[in-house]
């Protein structure tokens, strides 16, 4: 028979509400996730287990772990959970039960997930995203001081001769050292974003 756990999820610990199909008997359990008990109250269920919790960015060390002990992971819609209700007064335990209770039902509103291979490929470019954001940063930098010295390309300047320009400009010596880390930020940061793309080239 199956055993549904109900998941109030949380970034230290969670409220677990579970039942046992066989018996009907609903049990609680708090755990903390500092500690190895997670891995230990889990990995005791009585097989098969489906474990039901909202949507929440933190949970995926947990997901995994559930899937390396061979239980199913249902993860909901936090908005539809909370429309579902019966009791707008909100606390960990009630919202537990209420995970629990919509499972049992068979009205619990699962979520798509992604595979762990497309999750990957999105942390991929998700982390591009935020190195292109950083060159743009640096790039603004350069920029002004160029134009602080009276030197205006826009988007060739940092071509070859753009470049060369740049390195020849009269600045202050506060200036130089900017430009200069500038350009080897620049520089690294190219070299990162090309070695993502080779990569979700490769995964996609």
């Amino acid at each position: 028979m199956l055993t549904y756990c109900g998941v109030d999820f949380h970034s230290r610990q969670q409220k677990v509400v579970f039942c046992d199909l066989a018996t009907g008997e609903i049990q609680r359990k708090e755990l903390k996730h500092q500690s190895d008990e997670v891995r230990q109250f889990y990995s005791q269920l009585p097989k098969p287990v489906i474990v039901g919790l909202e949507a929440t960015g933190s949970s995926q060390w947990f997901e995994k772990l559930l899937a390396e002990l061979g239980h199913e992971v249902w993860i909901g819609n936090a908005t539809e959970i909370r429309r579902r209700a019966r009791s707008r007064q909100k606390n960990d335990w009630r919202d537990a039960e209420l995970v629990l209770d919509l499972m049992v039902k068979d009205e619990f509103p699962r979520i798509y997930r992604l595979s762990e291979e497309s999750l990957e490929i999105l942390r991929r470019l998700r982390y591009r995203h935020r190195l292109v954001k950083m060159r743009t940063m640096a790039k603004n930098g350069l920029h002004a001081i160029a134009l602080s010295a009276g030197l205006s390309m826009k988007s060739k300047l940092l071509t070859k001769s753009g470049r060369a320009k740049l390195e020849l400009l009269d600045l202050s010596p506060a200036l130089k050292d900017q430009r200069d880390e500038w350009l080897d930020l620049i520089d690294q940061l190219n070299h990162r974003i090309a070695r993502l793309d080779s990569e979700v080239e490769q995964e996609g």
